[in-house]
């Protein structure tokens, strides 16, 4: 067991636990009901942009710097860290990496190696959001040509997913790194959307004034209920995106590239609660109006002297950038509005999240019925500003049928690619045993949700391992469910050093990967690693103990 970690735990699983190659995931053994839990104590991160009077991003900030305040009560920043997606000094950052297939011939043989599901620049993940539904057909290639060319000057490593919002919501690429890749794949021939839900509304002008009137009024109706559909369908997407972001840790960017919408008085809650849920996700939301330079603030575009909608639609003009403001403003991040230089705009989005610094909080107040709570960050020095979320939802437990839990787990250990809802490493050591190996999992204290109860910190884990044969079919897997008592020491220790799961694992003669899936009971949150059977049979073997070794 690791002498460094704050708790260890030794699991031993051997090729006993499954013979028969199951069909499915063994449902879990632990239900959060079984818990009894006095009061939740749950981790707020709040991600912080600072800013110098040119723009330029503050490094060289510490925790002592900052102070943190929930509905006006000062809160005691129990964790701090930074994030930085610069390349030089991420690598700086970074320690060197070792192979084991190339040890150094100077140093002793590199016994272990490390896998893990965080990304080694530490790099926020990126989700662009092209929304046809909302932008004029004349919008439509210069936005597609501003992408095009911020993807050229992508910061290196950053994850990046592209959706289109249309008809209905799109995926045309997944997370990737490749932004080539990325741009090969946007730059394929589409065609234009007209936007809306259907034809464009208009009112013809003709000699008859009472004609006119009657039209107009039905017209303009008919434009509001259209409006207020798209709406509706822009608000669904928007949660929708939100919903699938919420499972992964950490500060998330959403680019919302568009003309935007009016909102009329009565819709504007819908829209509070969306930011409300973006905030509760960790998702700060930047937005591009691909109107470019409005001539008088709403007129971009020659209006038609013979539709008498023409009018009304220039006063829909002037507000529809309005919700693009209200949600980025409130999320943490930027508008972009009244801009040629669309390309820009998008780059310095991507580029805003070089340093974010992640202020972690345990609240006091104890009251997790869904109300709003205002966030107030300051720094001591002189000449910087702060950009940061607004407030996050204290929302009660969510009650997720066991079925629907199932379901969501066999998903991810399905899936061909890791899952990074919950951040963690495996670390590799040959044992004493041909094919036996020690897997030890270092799992950071603010990835999980604790309760505390008779005075301790509980925390509910559920752990997977699944070989798999190089066909993905698996082979064996068992699975483990736990819960750790943590004293107030204890927990100051994980706080600092994270939590540390060992367990010993014979691995089958015809595996390739190794998954390994694991489950915090409270949160309902799942990460995966995948540990390449191929690299454990390059770690050196553990030496045999000296027989004639003092045994004191």
């Amino acid at each position: 067991m690791a002498s460094f970690c704050a708790v260890s735990l030794v699991l031993f699983c051997f090729p006993g636990y499954a013979q028969t190659p199951p069909q499915s995931l063994p449902s879990s053994n632990v239900q959060p009901s079984t818990i009894r839990i006095k009061k939740t104590i749950r981790l707020v991160e709040v991600d912080v942009i600072a800013k110098d009077k040119k723009g330029q991003p503050v490094t060289g900030l510490e925790a002592k710097d900052f102070t943190l305040k929930d509905n006006g009560r000062l809160e005691k920043i129990t964790l701090f860290a930074i994030q930085q997606t610069d390349p030089a000094q991420a690598q700086a950052a970074a320690p060197p990496e070792k192979s084991a297939s190339d040890p150094d011939p100077s140093s002793p043989p590199n016994r272990t190696r490390l896998f893990s599901n965080s990304h080694p620049s530490g790099a926020v993940p990126v989700i662009i959001l092209m929304d046809l539904l909302n932008t004029s057909r004349d919008n439509q290639p210069a936005m597609k040509s501003a992408l095009l060319a911020s993807l050229k000057h992508l910061p290196s490593q950053t994850p990046i997913a592209l959706l289109v919002l249309g008809d209905e919501l799109r995926v045309v690429s997944d997370f990737t790194t490749d932004s080539d890749s990325l741009a090969t794949l946007f730059d394929k021939p589409s065609g234009l959307r007209q936007e809306g839900s259907g034809p464009p509304i208009t009112v013809p002008n003709t000699s008859n004034p009472m004609f006119n009137a009657i039209m107009l009024k039905n017209m303009v109706r008919a434009f509001n209920q259209e409006t207020g559909d798209r709406l509706s369908r822009t608000m669904r997407a928007l949660t929708l995106i939100r919903n699938q972001l919420t499972r992964m840790h950490g500060r998330k960017s959403l680019i919302w590239i568009g003309n935007g919408l009016s909102v009329n008085l009565l819709d504007w809650p819908v829209v509070r609660n969306v930011i409300d849920e973006f905030n509760d996700a960790n998702v700060a939301v930047y937005t591009v109006d691909a109107r470019g330079v409005l001539m008088d603030y709403g007129v971009g575009a020659d209006v038609d002297e013979l539709d008498l909608m023409g009018p009304w639609k220039e006063e829909q003009a002037v507000t529809r950038g309005d919700i693009l403001e209200v949600i980025a403003r409130n999320t943490g991040g930027v508008p972009y509005r009244n801009t040629n230089a669309l390309d820009k705009a998008v780059a310095r989005a991507m580029e805003d999240n070089s340093t974010v610094y992640v202020l972690g909080f345990y609240p006091h107040h104890g009251d997790w019925q869904g109300k709003l709570h205002k966030i107030e960050v300051k720094v001591a020095r002189a000449g910087v500003s702060l950009r940061y979320r607004s407030g996050y939802l204290a929302t009660p437990e969510a009650n997720t049928e066991p079925a629907d839990q199932q379901q969501a787990l066999e998903a991810i250990a399905a899936s061909p690619l890791e899952f990074p809802g919950l951040r963690f490493s495996v670390e590799a050591q040959p044992g004493n045993i041909p094919d036996v190996h020690s897997l030890t999992l270092h799992v950071p204290i603010n990835q999980l949700r604790l309760s505390l109860q008779d005075d301790k910190y509980s925390v509910a884990l559920e752990l997977w391992f699944i070989q798999r044969q190089p066909s993905g079919e698996n082979l064996t897997h068992k699975n483990s469910a736990f819960s750790l008592q943590l004293t107030h020491g204890q927990f100051e220790e994980a706080v600092s050093r994270g939590l540390s799961l060992t367990s010993v694992l014979k691995l089958e003669k015809s595996a390739a990967t190794v998954r390994v899936l694991l489950r915090d009971v409270n949160s309902g949150k799942v990460g995966t690693v995948d540990v390449p059977v191929n690299a454990l049979a390059k770690l050196p073997p553990r030496p045999e103990p000296d027989p004639d070794a003092d045994s004191d």
